[in-house]
């Protein structure tokens, strides 16, 4: 229906690379998402190479292959999981919250809202 559910925004230090910084968001997300119990899931990312490796198995010999296979262990928890590529103008509400999180030292969540600083993003996304 594209109400907001949950949001949560945490720190992930020292990240080697970009695709571990995705994978690591999307480890988090399917964590949250269990801890509130949902059954369906969509995760967007805009790394091509991570969303093809979620749905088609992985890739084992990088250097977050077991990141992804602990990811496909999560995701047999719930009743539908979608993996998503979207482009990054089309992930401005991630992007925002992936900000956020280098100003705060923990995680931070928000139930059915988004943060104060990424309602803005949100509000035009829902309004087109």
């Amino acid at each position: 229906m594209g109400l907001v559910m949950a949001a949560f925004t945490q720190p992930i230090p020292l990240p080697t690379s970009v695709e571990m910084v995705e994978v690591l968001a999307a480890r988090g997300a399917f964590c949250f998402a269990k801890d509130l119990s949902f059954n369906k899931i969509i995760v967007e990312g805009d790394s091509e190479v991570i969303i093809k490796a979620l749905n088609n198995g992985g890739l084992p010999s990088s250097s977050f292959g077991l990141i992804l296979k602990d990811i496909k262990v999560l995701s047999s928890s719930f009743g539908k999981v979608l993996f998503s590529h979207t482009r990054r103008q089309g992930n401005r509400v991630a992007h925002g919250l992936a900000r956020m999180a280098c100003n705060f030292a923990h995680f931070l969540s928000w139930m059915e809202d988004v943060p104060p600083g990424v309602k803005e993003v949100y509000l035009s996304e829902v309004i087109k």
